[in-house]
């Protein structure tokens, strides 16, 4: 998937979809008062690996994060930490796989996409990292009062964090095999299959900002 104009319906595809699953999975479990940070970064995981090898192009993942918070500006009130969470998984996921790219660039002239093993071992380790990164952002940058309490620092770093991490391994992995279905198929679409394409990443633009909007509280 080389296309410039497939790239982009990618990360507004898979961006809204990661956005949907915030907003509709996200406001369930805060109904419920279900802790949702672990799971909605592994959804968000399967994303970042399904774009990532897709394209392997640094700032795609940021974008694509861009993307799935964008929506959470249609709600009220906009929760900054909130939108935060989204970019700063995406941010430390782009700093993560670029530095694994160069380094593979660099043994091999022949490098297309992060192999496997990588993805496997790179994402869980990002998604804790994103999860202390964020910790601190939200408290001594956002100045969030929420997050000036200890006891939920403490919780989101060390509970929570590890749990995503372990979660970030089976999101990876269905990641890679939707990816390599994805990469196959496309070297064979015709012009309409490309044109669906962009119509069902446009659609699910769409959906997200519907939803956002129903969502508004």
């Amino acid at each position: 998937m080389k296309s410039k104009h497939l790239i982009i319906a990618s990360i507004v595809l898979f961006g809204s979809l990661w956005g949907l699953a915030e907003l509709g999975l996200g406001e369930l479990a805060w109904a419920n008062n279900i802790p949702r940070a672990a799971i909605l970064t592994a959804i968000g995981v399967i994303f970042l690996v399904l774009g990532r090898r897709l394209w392997a192009a640094p700032g795609s993942s940021l974008a694509l994060a861009a993307v799935a918070s964008a929506f959470k500006f249609l709600q009220h009130p906009v929760w900054g930490c909130k939108i935060a969470a989204v970019l700063m998984v995406g941010a430390i996921f782009d700093i993560g796989f670029s530095l694994y790219e160069a380094r593979q660039r660099q043994r091999s002239d022949s490098f297309a996409c992060v192999d496997t093993r990588g993805v496997l071992v790179l994402s869980p380790i990002l998604t804790f990292v994103s999860f202390i990164a964020f910790s601190y952002f939200a408290r001594d940058v956002l100045h969030n009062p929420y997050w000036s309490m200890p006891a939920k620092m403490a919780d989101y770093m060390f509970v929570q964090g590890p749990i995503a991490a372990v979660l970030a391994l089976p999101a990876a992995f269905v990641g890679v095999k939707l990816s390599s279905i994805l990469m196959r198929s496309t070297s064979t679409w015709s012009d309409g299959r490309r044109l669906a394409y962009r119509v069902a990443a446009a659609g699910s633009g769409v959906a997200g900002i519907a939803t956002a909007l129903a969502l508004r509280y």
